[in-house]
């Protein structure tokens, strides 16, 4: 099962890295969002962030952590991205990627479909400082 969920991941991603070289890598936006909520299940670990993020407005994201080794240190997650902008205009968007942990901290490596564009996001996560600190690209 994991297997194949990290084959659609791939495949999923594949698209938007051939967009790749019309992708401007220094026109990026960083984002600094609070962990508000960490719990766990038996699937594994659900955070939910939230924050102000620039153009965005004020962010919602949850994503739902699973585990693909016994020691817990990688990954993939889905989850779900709502932003609501300084006009009131609400966006929701679908986020998947992969994940890696050393310690309290979390490397993410995401990709989110929204209406106006895919977007790119690298994460730094710390459980224990409860932030969530991101760089993110608008691919198109």
């Amino acid at each position: 099962m994991i297997n194949k969920i990290l084959v659609i991941l791939t495949l999923c991603c594949v698209p938007l890295l051939g967009n790749a070289d019309d992708t401007h890598w220094d026109n990026f936006i960083d984002v600094e969002l609070t962990i508000s909520d960490i719990s766990m299940s038996e699937a594994g670990m659900i955070i939910t962030y939230e924050g102000i993020a620039g153009k965005y407005g004020l962010v919602h994201a949850t994503h739902n952590m699973v585990a693909t080794n016994d020691d817990d240190t990688k990954g993939y997650f889905t989850g779900t991205v709502q932003a609501i902008n300084d006009e009131g205009v609400l966006e929701k968007s679908a986020t998947l990627g992969l994940w890696s942990r050393s310690g309290t901290k979390l490397k993410v490596y995401g990709f989110d479909d929204d209406n106006a564009s895919r977007i790119l996001h690298i994460s730094t996560v710390d459980l224990q400082e409860k932030s969530f600190q991101a760089r993110v690209w608008e691919l198109e």
